[in-house]
């Protein structure tokens, strides 16, 4: 039996949407069970007679932001405690749709990374243009700034990722940068493409600009954390600005309304294709635990989708397998 820690609190829309995704989850899988922290009388009540959870009340949320000092004052808190069953090995794996800041910065804290991986990174598959493909990008925000040698490591567990969780048989690897040639860029991804390109088993491609990550070629993209962060915010910024333009054009009259009924089949497949929510979350890999954020306006449909890429990674042995290729390094 897989047990996951929940960290109820602090989502935007409560802890009984979070709870709704748990509901489903244990219906369609019997071999997971929850360990739920949060207010006690609100899941209390709502988990009556349910199998397979637990809750544990805690006193307090982790705000937004937050010091390192602060988080490990915060022992009271959900978010603390649902990190600290994983670090006991109460659990199995931990999700929050949480604080960000505050949760990598527990994760990193309590968990600490594996050996030899300098530095863990955010990780996010992406939809693409291609049906059913996504591209694994990181790091996306957990870091501001990071070395060659850094960047270099994200793609060996970027890879690992994307073969044992999406199922990519021989995964490709790129670097983000503004120029497809050798050479190109900040230091540091200079740097990275010259490790990258000495090993093999990496199946370095080479450098890919920003406006062609998301055509569906690029398996894996690694980046320092500061520009992988700009580029998730902006695809998002992006993806919901032409949203809301699609949707403007088809009310202007009579005539693009019925233009839309025509239509709608592709733009309903479009927006499934880009729907961000599938994909669950971002996992912070390089650490000692199975680590997914949800988003932190996560409705039941993406919360239910982070709980799955938690399971997945407990199953595939993810940080087993990190953990080898960093000792025979």
């Amino acid at each position: 039996m897989k047990k996951i820690a929940i960290d109820m609190m602090g989502s935007d829309n409560g802890p009984l949407v979070l709870l709704d995704a748990c509901k489903s989850y244990l219906k369609d899988h019997e071999d997971v069970s929850f360990l739920l922290f949060g207010d006690e009388k609100i899941l209390k009540e709502a988990t009556s007679g349910i199998d397979r959870i637990e809750v544990r009340g805690t006193e307090s949320i982790i705000p937004m932001e937050i010091k390192p000092l602060d988080f490990l004052r915060s022992k009271d808190s959900s978010m603390y405690q649902a990190l600290a069953a994983v670090k006991s090995k109460e659990a199995d794996a931990v999700v929050s749709a949480g604080s960000t800041g505050g949760f990598l910065t527990g994760a990193t804290i309590l968990l600490r990374n594996i050996p030899g991986v300098l530095r863990a990174g955010l990780c996010s598959p992406f939809p693409t243009k291609v049906k059913g493909k996504g591209t694994v990008i990181l790091d996306v925000g957990a870091n501001n700034y990071n070395t060659a040698e850094e960047v270099y490591q994200y793609a060996i567990m970027g890879r690992i990722y994307a073969k044992s969780v999406l199922g990519m048989e021989d995964p490709g690897t790129w670097v983000l940068s503004n120029g497809t040639e050798e050479g190109k860029g900040t230091d540091e991804v200079v740097g990275a493409y010259k490790l990258m390109k000495e090993n093999a088993s990496l199946n370095f491609k080479g450098n890919v600009e920003a406006r062609n990550v998301l055509d569906g070629t690029h398996d894996v993209v690694v980046t320092p954390g500061y520009a992988g962060n700009i580029f998730l915010k902006s695809s998002e910024g992006m993806a919901s600005m032409m949203n809301e333009m699609i949707k403007a054009s088809f009310k202007r009259n009579l005539l693009t309304k019925i233009g839309y009924l025509f239509s709608s089949k592709g733009f309903k497949e479009m927006k499934t294709i880009m729907d961000y929510r599938r994909f669950g979350g971002a996992i912070l890999l390089g650490i000692n635990g199975v680590v997914v954020k949800a988003h932190g306006n996560s409705n039941e449909y993406a919360f239910y989708n982070a709980i799955s890429v938690a399971d997945t990674m407990i199953e595939k042995n993810i940080i087993d397998q990190i953990q080898q290729e960093f000792n025979h390094d």
